[in-house]
């Protein structure tokens, strides 16, 4: 905690540069690299319990991860919303339901997911542990398996009784165990290193990134204020410092990309009943954030060209839709389109080398791996 308190000051040091200093936006640069370079040696991440990548444990939420053998009809496994070669997302602008349908929502990549402290667009789990129980318990996700059933289907596995016996000793598996494994494998998706990340640690020489991708992080934390809810050095909406509160944005979402109707899920507010979270949303994490398409809540917008642009104009408001809660720091930017393509080549440098889970050869069950649709 001592060290996370002391980047506090190179933080609030950011932001005035980024407010009061936007026409000299290199000092931001070189005052976040400064932040990085006193951050470095400990974890950024608000989750300060991952596990080893090669613990055993982690080892068992992988395999529990791709076994369809927590869906109800035994064809739908994590992986198959959370796909790795799409950024732990699945490509499509709704996640698909049990029956083939479409959920109401996009399913969020889920690399670096660990530095988030609230889970789901609408953030109402506030552990990865808890944001499983979701999709598990769900009817139109993965069927809706009680635990008691999850933990008769492990039991009756001879290699699962071991595994667990292995990770949590004595007696059955229990479906807490289960949530226990998979979450700290998820805690290991982390980014490897993306070019930006190594740029701004020194680990790559200046004239090695490109010049339109620097332009972009120097429009990042300045011009385009997209630092103000993709909070750096972890690009999401936790409060840098103590890392203790996540933030949610009304940003006046459209339900189509031509912005024609304002989308109506009411987002944050069903959580929390308060009329000003009505269609707030949490920032997701920007790593990876090239490989996650299609983006925002509803996956309205096909390119990350079209989500820098949305924002150019000035969230719904700027595309005319009625937003009396729009966040005040959602507005036009007037950034040209040279700065909306320098913007987006930054936003593609955090997306640089990843870390890539493979699906295992095979799955306790012997099910299909990662599902069958």
């Amino acid at each position: 905690m001592r060290r996370i308190a002391a980047w506090l000051p190179l933080y609030v040091f950011l932001a005035l540069i980024a407010v009061l200093l936007g026409s000299r936006p290199g000092l931001v640069r070189h005052a976040f690299r400064a932040a990085v370079e006193r951050a470095r040696g400990g974890a950024l991440a608000p989750d300060a319990r991952p596990a080893r990548p090669d613990s055993s444990e982690v080892a068992l939420g992988r395999l529990l991860f791709f076994d369809p053998i927590l869906s109800a009809n035994k064809e739908r496994a994590c992986a198959s919303c959370h796909m790795p070669s799409r950024g732990f997302s699945d490509g499509r602008a709704r996640a698909m339901a049990v029956d083939r349908s479409s959920l109401p929502r996009n399913a969020p990549g889920l690399t670096n997911v660990s530095d988030q402290l609230a889970f789901f667009w609408d953030g109402r789990a506030i552990s990865l542990e808890d944001q499983i129980d979701g999709p598990v318990h769900a009817k139109r996700e993965l069927g809706g398996l009680g635990g008691r059933e999850i933990e008769a289907r492990l039991d009756s596995i001879a290699e699962y009784r071991a595994l667990f016996h292995g990770v949590y000793g004595k007696g059955p598996p229990r479906y807490a165990d289960a949530k226990r494994a998979i979450a700290a494998f998820e805690r290991t998706l982390r980014s490897s290193g993306s070019t930006a990340d190594r740029w701004w640690q020194g680990e790559i020489a200046e004239e090695s990134m490109p010049a339109e991708a620097r332009r972009g992080f120097d429009l990042f934390a300045g011009k385009a204020q997209c630092s103000r809810c993709h909070f750096l050095p972890l690009t999401t909406s936790v409060v840098p410092g103590a890392f203790a509160a996540q933030e949610f944005t009304v940003l006046g979402v459209p339900a189509d990309p031509e912005g024609h109707a304002l989308d109506p899920d009411p987002g944050r507010y069903a959580v929390t009943k308060n009329p000003a979270d009505r269609r707030a949303f949490k920032a997701p994490s920007l790593r990876g954030i090239a490989r996650s398409a299609p983006y925002m809540h509803n996956g309205v917008f096909q390119t990350l060209d079209q989500v820098v642009r949305f924002y150019n104009q000035g969230g719904g408001k700027g595309l005319g839709l009625d937003v009396p809660n729009q966040a005040p720091e959602i507005r036009p930017l007037h950034l040209t389109v040279a700065e909306e393509r320098a913007l987006v080549r930054f936003l593609e440098s955090l997306s640089d080398d990843p870390t890539v889970a493979e699906p295992p050869a095979r799955v306790p069950s012997g099910l299909p791996v990662g599902g069958r649709y």
